[in-house]
């Protein structure tokens, strides 16, 4: 299998052999990851290992300044808003939460009078287990709408 990556640490743990292509377009081998092959690189080139004479093979990172002058342009303030149907769960999501609510202090009501039925206690139980999982998930996702729908409003302000 092939890969070309600018990932160091993913080439470190995936490859064991690097083709590099260097000056005047030659392709050169080297055996191991991409530490292996900056210590090759340097003392083929005649370079002591670790050194940063050779820009190339050391990959220095430019300054953060460079860097942010250079994206400056790309950079956008990402707006945050509802999707259509964020916006439509977001109406509705507290009538959810009262309906099952509702429907598992129904459900201990009816527990309650058959307590003595082994068959349709279990029955129950089961459905009231299965309705506060079900709560559970629209309690969070009704924290996250409430959150993204306060980030919203400080947005536009």
């Amino acid at each position: 299998m092939i890969t070309v990556s600018h990932d160091r640490y993913f080439l470190d743990r995936i490859v064991r052999r690097i083709f590099a292509f260097e000056e005047n377009g030659h392709i050169q081998q080297y055996e191991g990851g991409y530490s292996d092959y900056l210590i090759a690189y340097e003392l083929r080139h005649g370079q002591e290992p670790g050194s940063e004479e050779n820009t190339t093979a050391s990959c220095k990172t430019e300054s953060p300044s460079v860097k942010e002058q250079k994206n400056a342009g790309r950079k956008q303030q990402t707006k945050l808003k509802f999707s259509y149907k964020e916006q439509r769960e977001f109406e509705t999501i507290e009538s959810d939460i009262e309906e099952l609510e509702n429907r598992i202090a129904d459900l201990e009501a009816e527990m309650m009078a058959n307590a003595s039925s082994y068959g349709k206690l279990s029955e129950l139980t089961n459905e009231k287990d299965e309705k506060e999982a079900l709560l559970e998930q629209k309690m969070e996702r009704w924290e996250y709408l409430t959150e993204l729908s306060e980030k919203i409003k400080v947005q536009k302000s």
